[in-house]
């Protein structure tokens, strides 16, 4: 149970588990694949009704789903489909696949280069979602902890946090950084598919869908048979899996080594393993950017020429020479996630039995590109305001940019010092851009209030507020809680509260009965909204049971009404039919039967307004 006074937690991937009667399966495969179990039968999973529209249902929210691919359709016209119709679509397709051909975009980096993205068709990236969903719980059971990119509840901020640790408490003072050259372009497709058998994925069909994947057409450059394409659904999970054999390598040459004795605590054995003759070295990935820490310069030579032999001869990967280094923490920067960061000295570490040591803590701030990037985003975004129609939702987008800025970078230490010479440079182009626009007050929304509210930098623009660049403060990073997982009961509570277990059931109730000619979209917003409601009528608050009630559209689909979440409404059947009946003796008959307040006609009379029929003037004695 929730008490009143904590926050109610909600991830939506594992609302939607809950929604489609999935967490039960997605936790056993994540349990057998702990047992280093295999898996021969994981097609039967991914076809599942259950499994498709699960699938359909995260893509949909992804807010990349109105992108096309080499084909024109988008997730607007999949939400046209019935049910029936996807699920034997994707089952079709699956039987003999072959992945239509992706369309090849390029997006800027940070660098000034362009960076290629492989655009699947929206009918394959609900294809690939299928497979995804089957597929995670078995690699994360296998994954290494202290890898942070394109995994579940973990973040940028976990892996600086991890960085954090390993400078300052740890006392690591060298790290190597190792740049693999065009990773996602350059995996080898074998090695990668011997990988996801060795992980207990023995299902051939399952296997051989991947391959066809991997070897997909980019319209314009043919057949690839070499590299993993950024942008699809999967593309994220294979990266993962081809680089969690790095990990575990360097876990094993020293945290993860053997030892002689079993020790009670972590603490016991690595003070064991710090006393032998094994090179010290920690891993912190993200994606392909990882850096790896080490007591000492002569150590982390050998480690640099160690991996980048290993990644060839394994991987078949190769390293850049310029960008791979080794850098000593007190005296340089080392970059990472958009931060760089060192240690300095701060007094002496005094230990227990008397020792003394000097005492090093992290010192971070944005890094110089970060700080050139944020500036000139903000200067293209304030000329947009200056040439806009509607400057006002300009403004709020610049707002959503500082803001998020802030929740991102404010894991420096030293954050305000950077977003002073951000804000330096920007205010001036504001000033000259936008003094037009300028107003002595305005409103502030609730996000600026809250976070906001106590500055006095604050300033206006078209009766706007817009948020202060420079007002941020440090908030130390937390680090991941190993024991944080989607798929035990131990790891969901620290992310989420389930449902009620009454409504809990009802709404699996409703995904087994739905009407499988309603369209695709329907179905699945309909649970949404029963949700929402606690599986009450919106109109009586009445608990209603699984054929109590009737999923209402507010304005009908014949007036122009679509199956959009905000069209829903879940209403008691009697409530549901007095809302559409004509004849006097039948409103007569529902309003005895409902004995409505005046209220709840009111709302009544609303529904009915919008579905072109007469108000109700009176409830009947």
């Amino acid at each position: 149970m929730i008490n009143s006074n904590q926050e109610f937690k909600k991830k939506n991937t594992l609302r939607y588990n809950e929604y489609y009667d999935t967490q039960e399966i997605f936790d056993w495969l994540y349990n057998k694949s702990k047992r280093n179990e295999n898996f021969y039968k994981l097609y039967e999973l991914i076809i599942s009704r259950e499994n498709i529209l699960l699938a359909y249902r995260t893509i949909k929210s992804n807010r990349g789903s109105t992108t096309r691919g080499s084909n024109p359709y988008t997730i607007k016209d999949i939400k046209k489909w019935s049910e029936k119709e996807i699920i034997d679509y994707v089952r079709k397709r699956l039987e003999n696949y072959n992945p239509q051909p992706v369309r090849r975009i390029f997006i800027p980096k940070h660098n000034g280069k362009m960076r290629p993205l492989g655009i699947p068709t929206i009918e394959d990236r609900i294809i690939q979602q299928c497979i995804k969903q089957v597929l995670e719980p078995i690699c994360e059971a296998k994954f290494y902890d202290y890898s942070y990119g394109f995994r579940p509840n973990r973040s940028a901020k976990h892996a600086i946090s991890r960085c954090y640790h390993l400078m300052q408490r740890a006392d690591l003072h060298y790290v190597v950084d190792i740049d693999i050259k065009g990773f996602f372009d350059n995996v080898n497709h074998g090695k990668l598919l011997k990988q996801i058998y060795a992980l207990g994925i023995r299902d051939k069909r399952v296997i051989s869908i991947i391959s066809k994947m991997l070897k997909c057409e980019v319209i314009g450059e043919g057949i690839q048979n070499k590299g993993t394409p950024q942008g699809g659904i999967l593309s994220p999970l294979l990266s993962n899996i081809v680089l969690n054999e790095l990990d575990w390598w360097i876990d094993s040459q020293f945290f993860g080594h053997p030892t002689k004795h079993k020790y009670s605590c972590q603490l016991a054995q690595s003070t064991a393993l710090k006393k032998s003759n094994l090179k010290e070295m920690y891993i912190v990935r993200y994606a392909d950017d990882f850096k790896i820490f080490c007591r000492n310069y002569q150590t982390a030579c050998k480690v640099k020429i160690a991996v980048t032999k290993w990644l060839k001869e394994r991987l078949k990967l190769d390293i850049s020479d310029e960008k791979s280094k080794i850098t000593n923490l007190k005296n340089n920067y080392s970059e990472y996630l958009g931060l760089k960061m060192k240690v300095h000295r701060k007094g002496i570490k005094v230990y227990s039995n008397g020792r003394q040591k000097e005492k090093f803590v992290v010192k971070s701030m944005m890094s110089n590109k970060a700080v050139n990037r944020l500036i000139n985003n903000l200067k293209m975004q304030i000329k947009t305001i200056q040439h806009s129609e509607k400057p006002k939702y300009e403004i709020a987008k610049l707002n959503q940019m500082i803001f998020g800025y802030h929740n991102y970078y404010d894991s420096a230490t030293h954050v305000c010092k950077s977003f002073h010479i951000i804000e330096y440079k920007v205010m001036k182009c504001m000033k000259n851009r936008l003094k037009e626009l300028k107003t002595s007050n305005g409103s502030r929304n609730k996000v600026i209030e809250k976070n906001y509210g106590e500055s006095k930098a604050i300033k206006y623009y078209c009766g706007t507020a817009v948020i202060p660049i420079a007002y941020i403060k440090t908030r130390p990073p937390m680090q991941f809680k190993i024991k944080t997982c989607n798929y035990t009961e131990e790891g969901r509570e620290l992310v989420h509260d389930y449902l009620k277990m009454t409504l809990s059931s009802r709404i699996a109730d409703m995904m087994r009965i739905s009407n499988v000619d309603n369209s695709v979209e329907y179905n699945d917003n309909r649970i949404s909204v029963f949700s929402a409601q606690n599986g009450q009528c919106a109109i009586t608050k009445r608990i209603l049971r699984t054929f109590d009630f009737h999923c209402h559209h507010k304005i009908p689909k014949f007036l122009g009404g679509d199956d959009s979440y905000q069209n829903l409404i879940i209403l008691y059947r009697p409530v549901h039919a007095l809302i559409h009946a004509t004849k006097e003796e039948t409103i007569e008959k529902w309003l005895n039967q409902l004995a409505l307040s005046k209220d709840q006609l009111e709302k009544v009379n609303k529904l009915r307004k919008l579905c072109n029929l007469k108000e109700i003037t009176q409830i009947e004695e």
